[in-house]
């Protein structure tokens, strides 16, 4: 074998090296262990990347995974794989709700659990957005520049920012997939992970048997400048469904009114939260109709002028999600995905007329001036594939409406598409859990392509 001697062959070499070092670490360093909520026996491990792919021999990180065996032994080798959204959710942390959704497919097959660059237990981007000894503050920003500007400085004194978007992570679950030996992943994503489940395709097609997208997100869309419409049509449906609800109708027959009156009175300062953060707050809330079966109460007493159920559960959010999520790996791949493509005469247009207006845009960037920017800038290109996909909607999902999947299906060539009337975002019941199973098991759409799921009931609203 001749041995190459420029850069970039040498880099190869020394890759595909430390490759095969890492197959005989990892494979060997599961372990058993026990997976919060899970039954099931597991093993974890780490599996080692550098954290620059393009400069191997730097600095390196640990990549934490976990394995869910099959029950049957030697199961087959195209494991369930869930990529998580947030975008900064770890995968380990969530197993008992993928275990919940998987278990049928467990019987022959493994599932395999990879806490992305950045994220849970694979050196986490933590940053503090919430200050506690001035809550208030949180009723004003959702990313407080300070704290930002703060974190980004400590995280840069130990991680190159610049190295967390999909794409790294796309190699990174490619590399741990050879270092355990498993074929093509069966790949099951929500909301923000189906931008990772994207990326993983158009980078590794040959790498995927079969794919799951739950409330998909486009990779050429600027998801916060799509928000303040997306919210203002899911508020009218929810005050339709109030209306055509007899309970809800008879407790609050002036729910728009009344909603027009407190945004005033948000509008000229008269209220204790900021208007735009009240605004995001509603969205929030709007992303499945369980989720805002409390807004016409609380947009009720807030009305008689009791703000706590807005103001409380904003600052409670804040405080507990710290823990949730890695909110430097949000602004990693957010600040560059996203945020890096936005053009300012695209903000007035999208946001004029909506409650929410341009405040989660404008809180996005500022925060994402203290975040190191990627250069050159992500590919955002779709990725055009014939891997047997299929899309699960939400016909009430605020976050990622209908035309999402219209703007990211007809890249699939082998897809089936389900909307499921009265979901929201990422919902699950047993009619698309069937569905899946189908598509896992044959490899394929033709038995689920052209099916249904039967329409879900709304939640009753609260009403006292």
């Amino acid at each position: 074998m001749k041995i190459p001697t420029n850069t970039s062959s040498l880099a190869l070499l020394l890759t595909i090296a430390l490759g095969f070092i890492g197959n005989a670490n990892a494979a060997g360093n599961l372990s058993p262990c026990k997976l919060p909520g899970v039954t099931r026996a597991a093993k974890c491990g780490v599996v080692d990347v550098p954290e620059n792919w393009d400069k191997p021999a730097g600095r390196k990180l640990s990549i934490a995974v976990a394995v869910i065996p099959a029950d049957k032994p030697g199961a087959n080798k195209d494991p369930i794989v869930p990529l998580m959204g947030g975008p900064s959710e770890a995968a380990i942390a969530f197993a008992e709700y993928s275990v919940g959704q998987a278990e049928s497919l467990l019987r022959d097959r493994d599932m395999l659990l990879v806490d992305q660059r950045g994220a849970g237990k694979s050196a986490p981007l933590t940053c503090n957005t919430y200050d506690a000894k001035n809550p208030q503050s949180s009723l004003r920003d959702m990313f407080p520049v300070a704290l930002i500007e703060r974190c980004a400085k400590e995280l840069s004194s130990r991680a190159d920012l610049t190295q967390y978007t999909y794409t790294h992570f796309a190699r990174d679950l490619e590399h741990v997939r050879r270092t355990l030996g498993y074929g093509p992943l069966n790949l099951t994503a929500g909301s923000y992970g189906t931008r990772a489940a994207q990326f993983y395709l158009r980078a590794y097609p040959q790498s995927v048997r079969t794919v799951l997208l739950n409330s998909v997100v486009p990779l050429d869309v600027v998801t916060p400048l799509t928000m303040a419409k997306s919210a203002e049509g899911a508020r009218n449906q929810m005050f339709d469904a109030c209306a055509a609800d007899t309970a809800c109708n008879a407790a609050f027959p002036d729910l728009r009114k009344e909603f027009s009156e407190i945004a005033q009175q948000l509008e000229a300062g008269k209220a204790p939260i900021a208007r735009g953060r009240a605004g995001e707050w509603f969205r929030s809330k709007l992303y499945r109709p369980y989720s805002s079966n409390d807004l016409p109460w609380i947009i009720h007493r807030a009305h008689a002028g009791d703000w706590s159920p807005i103001a409380d559960t904003i600052q409670a959010g804040m405080a507990g999600i710290q823990s949730e999520y890695s909110f430097g790996l949000f602004f990693a791949i957010t600040c560059n995905d996203d945020l890096a493509f936005l053009r300012e005469e695209d903000i007035e247009p999208e946001s004029r007329g909506t409650f929410l207006g341009d405040y989660r845009v404008r809180q996005q960037l500022a925060a994402c001036k203290y975040w190191p920017k990627v250069s050159p800038s992500t590919d955002r290109t779709p990725p055009k594939v014939s891997v047997p996909t299929l899309f699960v909607s939400g016909a009430n999902d605020s976050a990622s409406p209908l035309w999402f999947t219209q703007r990211v299906a007809p890249n699939f060539s082998e897809r089936a598409e389900v909307v499921v009337v009265g979901h929201g975002h990422t919902e699950w019941n047993k009619c698309i859990e069937s569905l899946w199973d189908q598509l896992v098991r044959d490899g394929s759409v033709r038995n689920v392509r052209g099916k249904t799921c039967e329409a879900v009931p709304r939640p009753p609203f609260k009403t006292k």
